[in-house]
C-alpha cells in the first residue's frame, strides 16, 4: 500500500486534511474552510501544490496533530468561524507544541506574517494555538512529505535501523498499514536481530538501469537473501525516484515489506540532532504483504528489490563485511548486544580475459554470441522427483541477465553502457 498518496485543491492548490469515518474519506481545507468547495485531485497532478505547516505557513510538515474540531464565536460579529481538527505541523512548531509553549508559538507564527502583539490577528492567533496545543489528542508521523534525499553510508546503516526500531516502539502513532501496536513490536525485534545490507553505488547503477525492464519475478525462500532485513542504497533507485531501502520480515505465508525514503538535511542545523534521536534517517513509504511467489516486476514499486535480489540470486555480486566505526561496536557492547552484521554488496570484479567463444565441436562453426546483455524471463519448470523419478512439481526460473559482463545492456530501444567500477571509497558518515 503506497503510503505517501497526497491529495490537493485543484482550485487553490492546498494539500488538504483527510479525515476517515468507517469506509468513507472525506477532504478538507486546511486550517478553515474556503469560500470555495473542495475539488481533490492528486497532489501530483497541481503545479507546485502547496504544503507547508498550518501553523507558522512556512516549513515542510512533519507531524499531524489531531484535536477537537474548534471553534470561534464572534460576539461583536455573531458569527461563528469553524477551523480544522487535524493539523500538518513542521518539527520546530512540534517542538513549540510538546513544550506546551503557547506563547513562543504564537510569536514565532506571528513574526512570519508580521503581526504584532497586542493586535487584534495575534490575539486571535494566540487564542487559536492555545485550542491546537491543550485540545491536541495525539499525533501521526507524516509520510507524505517530500523530503530531499540523505546519501546512505555503510557505517551509517546501525544507527539508521536502530533510530526506526527506536519509533516503532514510540507512542507516536505511524500510518494505519504499519500502525498495529503487536506487529511494531514484531517488526522492530525482528530488525533489531536482521542483517543489514549495503548496496554500493556501482551495483546501485546496474539496478536503477535494469529495473524497470525486469520481468516478472517470483519472491521465494531461495530468492529473499534472509528471513528478514534491511536492504539499503546510498540514493534513490526506481521509477518513483526516492525508494532509499527496504526491510522484510517473515511470517508465516510470506514477508512484511516496508519501503522507505530518507530525510535529508531539511531542517536548520539546531533541529537536526534532535530530529536524528527522535525520528531517524527513514519514513515509510509503501507498505505490503507478499505472500510467497508473489510476482513482482520493474513497474512495482518495490521493484528494485526484486532487480536486486535477482542479481545477488544470479551470482553477479559479491557481499563483503563493512568494517564499522569503534563507537558503533562500543555502543553495542555497552547494551549488551551482539554486534551488528553490514555486508556490503558490491558487483564481482570483471574476468582480466573474456571467454572463449563456443564452438559447435560437429560443425567446426563459432556460434554467434550477442553483442548485449538483456533480460531473460522466468519461467516455471516441471522438475521430476522421487522413486524412479515418478513425481514432479513446480519449481520457477527466475529471470536472470544475460550476456557477458562487459557488454552494453540493452532496454526496449535503448542501450546503455554502464561504466568500469572505480575504486570504491565511502563517504563521510553524516554528522547528527
Amino acid at each position: 500500500m503506497n503510503l505517501t498518496t497526497l491529495m490537493a485543491c485543484a482550485t487553490c492548490r492546498r494539500v488538504l486534511t483527510e479525515h476517515r469515518y468507517g469506509g468513507q474519506v472525506e477532504y478538507r481545507h486546511p486550517v478553515v474552510e474556503a469560500a470555495h468547495e473542495v475539488v481533490p485531485v492528486d497532489a501530483g497532478q497541481v503545479r507546485r501544490p502547496f504544503n507547508r505547516c498550518h501553523t507558522c505557513t512556512d516549513e515542510l510538515p512533519v507531524w499531524n496533530y489531531r484535536t477537537g474540531l474548534i471553534q470561534f464565536l464572534a460576539l461583536d460579529a455573531g458569527a461563528l468561524r469553524t477551523y480544522n481538527d487535524q493539523w500538518h505541523v513542521c518539527y520546530r512548531c512540534a517542538q513549540h507544541i510538546e513544550a506546551d509553549d503557547i506563547h513562543a508559538l504564537t510569536a514565532r507564527c506571528a513574526a512570519i506574517v508580521g503581526w504584532h502583539a497586542g493586535s487584534d490577528e495575534y490575539t486571535q492567533l494566540d487564542l487559536l494555538y492555545r485550542g491546537i496545543i491543550l485540545g491536541r489528542e495525539g499525533r501521526t508521523l507524516l509520510t507524505t512529505t517530500k523530503w530531499p534525499a540523505a546519501r546512505i553510508t555503510a557505517e551509517m546503516l546501525p544507527k539508521i535501523r536502530d533510530r526506526f526500531s527506536g519509533l516503532l516502539r514510540s507512542t507516536a502513532d505511524l500510518p494505519g498499514p504499519i500502525n498495529d501496536p503487536g506487529q511494531r513490536q514484531d517488526l522492530a525485534s525482528q530488525l533489531d536481530l536482521a542483517p543489514m545490507y549495503w548496496i554500493n553505488d556501482e551495483f546501485t547503477e546496474l539496478v536503477n538501469t535494469i529495473s524497470s525492464d525486469q520481468p516478472t519475478a517470483r519472491i521465494t525462500d531461495e530468492l529473499v537473501p534472509s528471513s528478514a532485513g534491511l536492504i539499503a542504497w546510498p540514493g534513490p533507485v526506481g521509477s518513483t525516484g526516492h525508494l532509499a531501502a527496504v526491510s522484510w520480515t517473515s511470517h508465516a505465508d510470506g514477508w512484511q515489506v516496508i519501503g522507505y525514503r530518507t530525510i535529508g538535511s531539511a531542517l536548520d542545523d539546531d533541529l537536526m540532532p534532535a530530529l536524528r534521536h527522535e525520528i531517524g534517517w527513514l519514513l515509510p513509504t509503501h507498505a505490503e504483504h507478499l505472500p510467497r511467489r508473489a510476482p513482482l516486476d520493474g513497474s512495482h514499486p518495490l521493484g528494485p528489490l526484486a532487480t536486486t535480489w535477482l542479481l545477488i540470486n544470479q551470482q553477479m555480486a559479491e557481499a563483503v563485511s563493512a568494517k564499522l566505526s569503534k563507537g558503533t561496536t562500543r555502543a553495542y557492547q555497552r547494551s549488551r548486544r551482539p554486534a551488528p552484521e553490514v555486508r556490503i554488496v558490491q558487483i564481482k570484479p570483471r574476468s582480466a580475459t573474456s571467454g572463449p567463444r563456443r564452438t559447435d565441436v560437429a560443425s567446426g562453426r563459432t556460434r554467434a554470441k550477442p553483442d548485449h546483455r538483456y533480460w531473460v524471463s522466468g519461467h516455471e519448470r516441471q522438475q521430476a522427483y522421487g522413486p524412479g523419478w515418478s513425481l514432479h512439481r513446480t519449481v520457477d526460473i527466475q529471470p536472470f541477465l544475460k550476456g557477458d559482463e562487459d557488454l552494453p545492456i540493452k532496454l526496449s530501444t535503448t542501450v546503455r553502457v554502464l561504466g568500469v567500477r572505480a575504486s570504491d571509497h565511502v563517504a563521510d558518515q553524516e554528522k547528527e
